[in-house]
Formats: structure tokens, C-alpha cells, sequence
């Protein structure tokens, strides 16, 4: 469920934001003064019709205040989600590859010798190209969170 705070708040900046008044939500609506300001008041959650009529009210679509979309459109962060950080784990795999690919070339082209030392290089090369794709992945990711 959808805390009572944040609908209030948000009925109320949507309100503010479109210029209307309580009144004139309470006519463009249907719903009684009272229950306007009790729902920007937080003192009563909305339900089913009643958002309805707010939405239209306020010309959001039909399922704004649903609550994955209510939430994703509030200015709240949802403590519990997961942010899956694509540009780390990108360019993890795609550096990985790379330093793989290239230590093979190398080792192909005979400036890693094939030796005991081969597989050692090998991974190596693979973890170096690696973790530049894990640390240039954190810069990218910072950037696009803000």
C-alpha cells in the first residue's frame, strides 16, 4: 500500500503545479471540498473511483496513482528496489572479453610465450582489461544516477 503522506503530498503538488485551487479540484472532480482537503491533509487515502476522479481532474493518465506507477512518478526513492548497474556489468563483460580476445592474439602471435606462463598471462591480461571495464562502468553509472 501507498503510504498516506506521499499521495497527499503529491494530489497537493500536482494541485499546486496545474494552478487550481482546492475548489476548483473539488468541482473539476466531483468530490466534495471536504474530502479534497482531507486528502491533501493525509487525514484519508483515496480509493478506486476517487482516484479516478483525480486523475481526470487533473489530466494524468487513468493509472497514475496505481502504486508501481504512482511510485515511479513520485519524487520518493522506493528503499527496496534493486538498481542493476547495466554500464558496470557491460563493460565488465565486454572489457573481460576484450583482454581475453587480445591475450589470445597474443599468445598466437608468440609475444606470450607458450609456456607454463601462458595461462598465467592469460588471466592476467583478462583481469587488467576487466577491471578497467569495472572501474570505467562506476564513472558511467555515477554520472547517469544523478
Amino acid at each position: 500500500m501507498i503510504e498516506k503522506s506521499i499521495i497527499s503530498s503529491n494530489i497537493k503538488d500536482i494541485r499546486i503545479n496545474k494552478k487550481l485551487s482546492q475548489e476548483d479540484l473539488s468541482e473539476k472532480s466531483g468530490l466534495s471540498l471536504r474530502t479534497v482537503q482531507r486528502l491533501e491533509n493525509g487525514e484519508s487515502v483515496p480509493r478506486g473511483d476517487t482516484l479516478r476522479r483525480l486523475a481526470d481532474a487533473l489530466k494524468l493518465p487513468d493509472n497514475y496513482f496505481n502504486e508501481s506507477s504512482f511510485k515511479n512518478n513520485s519524487n520518493v526513492k522506493n528503499k527496496k528496489s534493486l538498481t542493476i548497474p547495466w554500464f558496470l556489468i557491460g563493460l565488465f563483460a565486454i572489457c573481460g572479453s576484450t583482454g581475453f580476445i587480445l591475450s589470445l592474439i597474443l599468445a598466437n602471435l608468440n609475444i606470450i610465450p607458450h609456456n607454463e606462463l601462458s595461462l598465467p598471462f592469460i588471466t592476467a591480461i583478462t583481469i587488467l582489461f576487466s577491471g578497467v571495464g569495472i572501474f570505467w562502468g562506476n564513472l558511467i553509472e555515477k554520472k547517469h544516477r544523478k
